[in-house]
């Protein structure tokens, strides 16, 4: 179920940087979100790039193609019911992956948690919680 995308101005990070965050971050963020699960199932994840044109992104109010900053900001969906303490340590390794391949300072770096309920996300055209209905129950029970 997991997503994870990176938007980042396009053309501003090499292409070999750009292909070994998504491995590493899909790895991690499989690892963050299942750590019940052995092997972790790095193949639920879906990982991209939104490739922004920099006359398309500000930040801090400027233009990247005007001088701005080309920060990097990702989005990770996942299901609701995962504990604070679990989703705040996979958010510090994702931005911490992020920096590192990217090149820039950690400060830099922005990351969101987009939660889905399990009857709003899909698998082969059935709910997540139809689908991994076992699973979220034992989740729920740990938390």
């Amino acid at each position: 179920m997991p997503v994870l995308t990176f938007h980042l101005v396009a053309s501003a990070y090499p292409t070999e940087a750009l292909g070994a965050l998504l491995v590493e971050a899909s790895t991690a963020f499989a690892a963050a979100l299942y750590p019940e699960l052995v092997p972790v199932p790095v193949e639920r994840v879906r990982a991209q790039i939104n490739a922004i044109a920099p006359e398309h992104f500000a930040a801090g109010g400027r233009l990247a193609n005007a001088g701005g900053a080309a920060v990097p900001y990702f989005t990770c969906v996942t299901l609701v019911g995962r504990p604070a303490a679990q989703i705040e340590a996979m958010m510090r390794d994702l931005c911490a992956i992020t920096a590192r391949h990217l090149g820039c300072g950690l400060d830099a770096v922005r990351g969101q948690v987009i939660p889905v309920e399990p009857d709003h996300w899909f698998i082969a055209g059935e709910p997540a919680s139809r689908k991994r209905g076992a699973e979220i129950a034992r989740r729920a029970q740990q938390t």
